[in-house]
């Protein structure tokens, strides 16, 4: 939490109640291929890298050279040097998930202008049961991203929260809630990748911590 809000930033950085959220919401564990966009100044794709452990997998895609640098830059000194297991792409994400369509992830986590344009190469890129989130600050954005899933049969289970964390003083007696907070910093969309069932005979994808999507539960 301290490095969070401490690390030098070009783009805003994903404060600490929003990414346990992200980690939590989104499933995130051991052995997760997770794709990430944008990566902007790299605090929330050190949260993934930990939360993947050595057996999973990072990949961040950032369109902006200025923001990749500060991102390449805090995440090796926070890791002590690169994570191997960190792939960091310049370009626009959409473009890159539809170039790579053999390449299929567990999760993505966008923090972007305009998710919705995201959606339909997100949707191959995921296996049957994934989870893609949104972090998005404005409530605009909210309803563009809400109306397209809605539109788009490959998506469900749709759902949209706000965190807020409250301290308190505490001393001796005097014990109440910290006059200040930091109230609302964004909204998180959760959605899952609803199976296609064009094929009942075919044979489910593997979840990334192991098991296979049907044990995931979609």
């Amino acid at each position: 939490a301290d490095w969070t809000v401490k690390a030098p930033r070009g783009a805003q950085v994903v404060y600490p109640k929003d990414q346990a959220m992200i980690i939590s919401l989104a499933d995130i564990g051991p052995g997760a291929t997770v794709v990430e966009a944008g990566a902007g100044s790299g605090a929330l794709t050190s949260a993934l890298l930990r939360a993947v452990g050595e057996r999973g997998r990072v990949i961040s895609y950032e369109l902006r050279d200025d923001h990749a640098d500060i991102a390449e830059r805090n995440v090796h000194e926070r890791f002590g040097g690169p994570p191997p297991n960190w792939e960091l792409r310049r370009g626009d994400v959409a473009q890159g998930l539809a170039d790579r369509p053999d390449e299929a992830c567990d999760r993505i986590v966008l923090d972007l202008v305009d998710p919705a344009a995201v959606l339909k190469a997100a949707a191959d890129a995921l296996n049957p049961g994934g989870i893609l989130l949104s972090y998005t600050p404005t409530v605009p954005q909210v309803m563009r991203l809400r109306e397209a899933l809605d539109a788009d049969p490959a998506w469900g289970l749709a759902a949209t929260v706000e965190t807020f964390v409250r301290g308190w003083h505490v001393d001796g007696l005097a014990v109440r809630p910290n006059h200040r907070m930091v109230a609302h910093t964004a909204f998180l969309t959760t959605v899952r990748r609803l199976a296609d069932h064009t094929d009942p005979t075919a044979e489910p994808p593997r979840w990334a911590g192991g098991g296979r999507s049907g044990d995931r539960g979609l």
